[in-house]
This record gives structure tokens, C-alpha cells and sequence, in this order.
């Protein structure tokens, strides 16, 4: 039993009170009854007498027997009270702590009858509710650490539109501690709880300033209706947002127009000492600015390949039969065997984004495929290599039906898969690096998704997922 408290400590004399008042009414119950029942044996004894006659010996002596068994009923009957309250006293105390929040006392459970199961339905009603007080201290800490870490500044206004709480953003933001029952209007928040959840809105306070999307939820305490107000401010994410991607595109764009350039200054360099020592011949000449104009062209070619992830056309919706779109994909491509299987299936679809994109992953598995068998079989063998694998279903992805089409291949496997979708990462003799990334673009065009991952039934290779969602087709 845990150690008393001041709760405690006010439920026993709480219960104190009102067990001595119960003792005290039961024992003048008690002494009233004796007390006739004595006087019915006295004028019993003295009926052959006259009434009210003069005290004598012998009545006397049968005056003070029955005071004396009067006071042995009164103590055996203090002690049997005091005997038969002491459980009804400790279910009493327990009830009374309960009451006041103090869930520590239990009741015994070893005494026979109708005691022992109220004192166990008490004890266990006792450790429910402490469970649930429990639970409800922890909810408590952990809104209080919510409430100091969490960075989003959130409101709690009455009915009334009156401030009831604010965590330390929020104070942050109006500029200081607000004072108890100030409004939304005070603040300058009253045109804010007017607009619905999910609203975009300009806001100006002495702490902060900027655009920030209004989430808001009704809920209910005590009878009390309130209303939850929270602010996300949009533009310092659109800020790191745009940051991160500009100082990615820059980094590209400076590793790859540095690898075309530097050797072109080499080259030209070279070409401009030999000129001055007229040390060159006429076809040196020509293989250095062969070189020169290589490199160029592979710069055009970057600029190219980047500037079509940009400019790709919103898709041309219409209906695509999968079957003969996977089978034309796949007779143009050569050197290894590709098997397929798959129902006739139809699609909502831009046909000529879909064939590129599956083309993109096709060449892949292809390239990856005959890369793998060429070191273990001769040229003339590698059609015998195993096949690659492509199969296509109706399959639910988050709740949403779509078509998932899978493309396993028997190559090295996926062995950087953090740099799968990174612009002109490639690694493959001659890539570009853009094919991946073009077509997860096709597919987040389509609202679908591509995944890509090293396969899972001990074989080696690699797979990779193109799902597209029919009701968003559908819609489109």
C-alpha cells in the first residue's frame, strides 16, 4: 500500500467523521433498547409489589444486576459494532480517496461474504481508474513537450473567439506573452479563423509576417466548445526547397560543362604551342579540333538530354492496349531474349510517353543483362543468356487501383541506389544519366510512380516497377 497523502489523509478523516456518527446513532439505537427491555424486567420483577414502592435490599441488588448487565450488552455491543463497521470503514476510506483522486489504497479481500466481492470490485474499479489517471499524467507530459518543441504556432480560442492557450511559437509570433481573455480580433487572427482548413493567407504580426496555410479542428471539453487554430508558414520551405534544387542544378551543370570544357582548353592550349613552334602537321591539325568538336558535341548532347527532363508535354490521354504497347517496345530490342506475359489489359494513356518510358527501361535491363552474360559467354552466346523477364497486372497500391508494370532483369544488380534519380548519374560506358529520371518523370506526369530495387528470390538482377493509377487515368 502506498505511503498516505494529503488526499488520503482527507478521505480517512473524512470517513472518520462519518463512522463515528454511524457508531454513535447505532449505539443509542442500541442503549434505547436495552434500556426498555431493562425496565420491562425490573416492572416484571416487582409486579406482585405495589407500584413505586420504597427501595429495599433486595431490590436494590436487582437494580444494580441489571445495570451491570445493562453496561456488559453496551460493551459487547460497542465491540460487536465496532467488529462488524471495520470493513464497511475500510470500503469506506477507499471510496472516499478514490473520490478525491488518491488511487494508491486497496481494500482487503479475506473477509467471507458479500465484503470480500465489494472489496474486490472496488480495488479493481481502483486500479482502473488509476491506470486511466496514469495515462492521462503521461498524455499531459507529453503535450507539455509538444507544446515547448513544437515549432508550428497553434491557438486555442472559446466559442467566444476568446485566446485560451498558446504554445511558445505562438508567442513568438504575436511578439510577446498575450494577456488572459484577449480575442482573435485583438490579435488580428479573426479574419483567419473565417477561412477553412487547408487556406492559404497573408499574415502580419508584430513577430512574424508571410504566407502561412490555416489548419483549424473543432473539438469539445467539458461541454465547452473550442476551436484549434495552426499556422504553417510556407515560404521558408519553398525557400529551402528551392535552394537545394538551384545548388543541385548548378552542381551538375558545372561537374558536367567542366568535363567538356577543361579538356578543350587542354586541346587548345596544345594546338597553340605547336602553332608557334610550327611543329604541327596538317593531320595532327585536324585530329586535335576532331577532339575539339567531340567534346563540344557531347556538351550539346548534355544540354539537350537536360533540357527535354524540362520541356516534356503534359500527357495526350487515350486508350492503350498494354499487351501490343509491351510487345512493340520489346521487338526493338536486341541482342537477349525478353519473355512476357500479361492479360490484354487497357489504359488511359499518353501512348508515346509510355513507350518511351518503357523503352528507357527495357534498354536498361538489356544493357545490364548482356553486360553480365558477356563475361562468362562469347559473343555468339549471349542471346542464350537468361531472359528478361516483363509482366503486367492490375494491382491496389494505397488503396488505388492501377496497372503495375515489372521488368526483372539477370544483370549485377543495383549497387547505388541513392543515385538512381540523380541527373547524369550513369553507370554504363556512354550513358547519359537521364533515362531514369525521364521516365519517373513520365510516370509522376501520369500521377503513377517507379521503383527500383535489386530482386528478392536469390537470383541476380534487378527490378524495376512502373505503376499507374487507373481512376487518376480515368479522370485525366
Amino acid at each position: 500500500m502506498a505511503e498516505p497523502t494529503a488526499t488520503s489523509a482527507a478521505a480517512s478523516a473524512q470517513s472518520t467523521r462519518f463512522r463515528w456518527s454511524l457508531e454513535w446513532r447505532l449505539l443509542l439505537v442500541l442503549l434505547l433498547c436495552i434500556t426498555l427491555s431493562a425496565t420491562t424486567v425490573i416492572a416484571v420483577l416487582r409486579l406482585p409489589s405495589a407500584w413505586w414502592p420504597l427501595p429495599t435490599p433486595v431490590y436494590l441488588q436487582q437494580i444494580g444486576t441489571v445495570l451491570l448487565l445493562l453496561c456488559g450488552l453496551l460493551l459487547l455491543a460497542r465491540r460487536w459494532l465496532h467488529t462488524a463497521l471495520y470493513p464497511i470503514r475500510s470500503l469506506g476510506n477507499v471510496i472516499d480517496a478514490v473520490r478525491l483522486g488518491d488511487y494508491s489504497l486497496r481494500v482487503r479481500t479475506d473477509r467471507p461474504g458479500i465484503i470480500r466481492e465489494l472489496a474486490t470490485d472496488i480495488n479493481q474499479l481502483s486500479a482502473s481508474l488509476s491506470a486511466q489517471s496514469q495515462g492521462v499524467v503521461e498524455s499531459r507530459a507529453l503535450i507539455e513537450k509538444l507544446n515547448t518543441t513544437l515549432p508550428l504556432p497553434w491557438f486555442v480560442f472559446d466559442g467566444e473567439e476568446v485566446l485560451r492557450l498558446a504554445n511558445p511559437a505562438a508567442d513568438r509570433m504575436l511578439g510577446s506573452r498575450p494577456p488572459d481573455g484577449i480575442t482573435a480580433a485583438t490579435l488580428g487572427l479573426d479574419a483567419v479563423l473565417q477561412q477553412p482548413s487547408g487556406a492559404t493567407v497573408q499574415i502580419v504580426l508584430p513577430g512574424a509576417s508571410g504566407r502561412y496555410v490555416v489548419h483549424q479542428q473543432a473539438f469539445r471539453e467539458r461541454g465547452r466548445r473550442y476551436r484549434l487554430l495552426i499556422l504553417v508558414e510556407v515560404e521558408t520551405a519553398l525557400r529551402s526547397e528551392r535552394q537545394q534544387a538551384w545548388e543541385s542544378l548548378v552542381r551538375v551543370l558545372a561537374h558536367e560543362i567542366n568535363n567538356s570544357l577543361a579538356p578543350i582548353k587542354s586541346i587548345a592550349e596544345t594546338l597553340g604551342d605547336m602553332l608557334h613552334s610550327d611543329e604541327i602537321s596538317k593531320a595532327e591539325l585536324e585530329q586535335q579540333l576532331q577532339r575539339i568538336a567531340h567534346r563540344a558535341s557531347s556538351l550539346v548532347r548534355f544540354v539537350h538530354n537536360y533540357a527535354s527532363i524540362a520541356r516534356l508535354p503534359q500527357p495526350q490521354m487515350e486508350t492503350v492496349q498494354i499487351d501490343e504497347l509491351i510487345r512493340h517496345c520489346i521487338d526493338v530490342q536486341t541482342g537477349i531474349e525478353i519473355c512476357s506475359s500479361g492479360a490484354d489489359l487497357t489504359i488511359q494513356a499518353d501512348p508515346v510517353l509510355l513507350e518511351q518510358a518503357l523503352i528507357n527501361l527495357l534498354k536498361n535491363a538489356t544493357d545490364s543483362s548482356s553486360q553480365q552474360h558477356s563475361t562468362s559467354h562469347n559473343a555468339d552466346q549471349n542471346k542464350q543468356a537468361a531472359p528478361i523477364q516483363v509482366d503486367w497486372q492490375y494491382q491496389t497500391l494505397h488503396t488505388q487501383t492501377g496497372l503495375n508494370i515489372r521488368i526483372v532483369d539477370s544483370g549485377t544488380g543495383l549497387s547505388a541506389t541513392d543515385n538512381l534519380f540523380v541527373p547524369f548519374y550513369t553507370t554504363k560506358p556512354g550513358g547519359s544519366g537521364v533515362g531514369l529520371l525521364l521516365t519517373r518523370r513520365i510516370a509522376e506526369l501520369h500521377g503513377g510512380s517507379l521503383s527500383l530495387h535489386n530482386r528478392d528470390d536469390g537470383q541476380q538482377g534487378a527490378v524495376a516497377e512502373l505503376w499507374l493509377p487507373l481512376r487518376q487515368l480515368a479522370d485525366g
